[in-house]
């Protein structure tokens, strides 16, 4: 048995399969971002409780997995990796075979099966990471100075409309949308609603906004479109960044850029085009593709190959066509 594993913050989903590539299990839990948790051992428990549901829908055991690979949000510095390092020999020390990295990485066996190149997700927050052909990694972790993916749209739209309610912004479009989304009377109540000391909203509760965001830039409003479009530029920046952290634009080949994440898979994304108008002028050689597979299948394609399994087109196309359904896999 070979397990993947995608932890983030809104949940966390590991599957389990065959060396064929089949996935014959599959389970979710809460979160688990050590960060993200109150108790670090909340997070390890989701993981674990994860896994456990993987295996016990595929009629199997911890005792039966050759390879798994960890791929967590939160692993952003060592002592992070270290943290989850003891805690998996604590609850599982006969798993040997095991690899800990940050959930960027999860998605770019998705779009490239050899796993060299950058994956940029953009879902509730962004990880952006790279792999070098020499085995070169480089995640963005705490580096980033902006806050990206559905947070990131978020905090622009509703500074952007305190601004305009203080008229030391320009009127947007956004004000009355998110008045409306989010059933307040006024922006002084948005903003009490959003920053009040007692009964803030949780983070899945501001994030779902950021549909209204990308709509409203849709439907032509300027104010959004600049977020968006900036948007698109940050993400296209710290692709630059990884690509050449691990020796990728010392290369004549393509560089693969995997995309992947709720606010770049929508259906016609602003924010996907804005990246991709951006990442033109920052690595012309990218490729860039959109992830064939969710992040937890990459992680299931990292397990199968430091298990020893070769990727072969059957391999993957096998667990391509065993994922579980959207639904299951939805935040």
């Amino acid at each position: 048995m070979y397990l993947g594993v995608d932890a983030g913050n809104s949940k966390t989903v590991a599957l389990a399969s065959l060396a064929s590539g089949e996935i014959v299990g599959a389970g979710r839990a809460g979160c688990g971002d050590i960060y993200g948790v109150r108790d670090p051992a909340d997070a390890v428990a989701a993981v674990l409780g994860s896994v456990d549901a993987a295996l016990s829908q595929a009629g199997a055991t911890r005792w039966t997995v050759s390879a798994a690979a960890f791929r967590l949000a939160g692993v952003d510095w060592p002592e992070d990796g270290e943290y989850w390092d003891r805690a998996l020999r604590e609850h599982w020390p006969a798993l040997t075979q095991r690899s800990i990295a940050n959930d960027g990485y999860a998605a770019l066996r998705c779009g490239e099966p050899s796993g060299i190149g950058v994956s940029v997700v953009a879902g509730t927050a962004a990880a952006i990471a790279g792999r070098g052909p020499d085995g070169a990694m480089w995640d963005m972790g705490w580096w980033s100075q902006h806050a990206m993916g559905a947070l990131g749209l978020m905090t622009e739209a509703l500074r952007a409309v305190y601004l305009a309610e203080l008229e030391a912004g320009p009127p947007t479009r956004l004000t009355s949308a998110l008045l409306e989304f989010y059933g307040v009377p006024s922006v002084a109540e948005l903003n009490h609603r959003f920053n009040r000391r007692e009964g803030r909203p949780t983070q899945a509760d501001r994030t779902r906004g950021a549909r209204v965001v990308t709509a409203t830039a849709m439907a032509g409003d300027p104010v959004a479109s600049d977020i968006v479009d900036e948007q698109g530029r940050r993400l296209s920046l710290y692709a630059q960044i990884a690509a050449r952290k691990v020796g990728l634009l010392d290369r004549p080949e393509p560089i693969s850029v995997v995309l992947s994440g709720s606010v770049l898979m929508a259906p016609s994304s602003p924010v996907a085009a804005a990246l991709l108008a951006h990442l033109g002028e920052r690595l012309p050689t990218a490729v860039a593709s959109p992830a064939t597979l969710p992040p937890v299948a990459g992680a299931t394609l990292d397990a199968l190959a430091e298990g020893g399994v070769a990727l072969s087109p059957d391999v993957v196309g096998r667990l391509a066509g065993t994922v579980p359904p959207p639904e299951f896999l939805k935040t």
